[in-house]
């Protein structure tokens, strides 16, 4: 409709062409960025293989649509027993980002998801205002999650002060603790 009043108005050579070619921007990139935040609340459940992949999609995701350094750094051998448990890992990525986006203004974001054999470690880690010496309580709906999603498949959650400011959050999963998960889930 923005489109076609624009047609009319150059039609007429009307003074107001520029101010509907706005419009029309404006509802172009209200379209565009409705279907980002709609792809960035929707977390399909992933194959235990597919963690890296998305965890470097997320990052670009969040790279070019807050403008913000978001990288993913990840160890080939990092590998979760199954879907649920990759789901739950990415889902704790994302929440942690989104944090740091939006609370911390962050403008650098590293996602690590390492591995050495006997443990799996992701990290969210960004230089931000950090959050405060005492975290309000009861802690955020996000936090909460986090820590509940990290519960599901048995892993340790921490968030800590980064040394060079911002925030660090951590998801540690032992191989033990991986076995477990994957024997409840």
């Amino acid at each position: 409709a923005a489109k076609v009043l624009r047609e009319k108005l150059e039609s007429r050579s009307a003074a107001e062409i520029g101010e509907a070619d706005k419009v029309v921007q404006y509802i172009e990139e209200g379209i565009d960025l409705t279907r980002n935040l709609a792809r960035g609340f929707f977390s399909p459940e992933l194959d235990a293989d597919g963690l890296s992949v998305a965890l470097q999609g997320l990052a670009e995701n969040i790279s070019e649509r807050f403008r913000v350094a978001c990288q993913f750094n990840g160890d080939e051998d990092a590998r979760v027993p199954d879907s649920a448990t990759a789901t739950h890992l990415y889902q704790i990525a994302q929440e942690a980002v989104m944090n740091a986006v939006k609370h911390a203004s962050a403008r650098n974001i590293d996602i690590r998801l390492k591995s050495d054999g006997r443990r799996v470690l992701l990290t969210v880690a960004d230089d931000g205002i950090g959050f405060p010496d005492k975290l309000p309580q009861p802690a955020g709906l996000g936090l909460r999650l986090m820590a509940h999603g990290a519960g599901l498949i048995g892993a340790k959650f921490g968030i800590d002060r980064n040394r060079n400011g911002g925030t660090i959050v951590s998801c540690k999963l032992t191989m033990d603790q991986l076995n477990r998960a994957s024997s409840r889930l």
